[in-house]
């Protein structure tokens, strides 16, 4: 489970984000998060994911937050 506490930092960035069972991330703004999931917009489309399923978030360098 993501801790909520530092989720908050994260919301409204644009963020690299490594799932468990992928081979490669996501590139996707943070929206909002809820229990234990994420609300990501990913191209303009929206998107959930479950935070289980997550091994990495990295927020993306200020170029990128446009």
């Amino acid at each position: 489970m993501l801790p909520a506490g530092l989720m908050k930092d994260f919301i409204g960035k644009v963020c690299s984000i490594t799932m468990f069972n992928a081979s490669s991330g996501i590139i996707a703004r943070i929206e909002a998060t809820e229990d234990n999931w994420i609300k990501v917009d990913e191209k303009g489309k929206s998107r959930l994911l479950n935070g289980d399923m997550i091994s990495d978030i990295k927020i993306l360098p200020e170029k990128y937050q446009k």
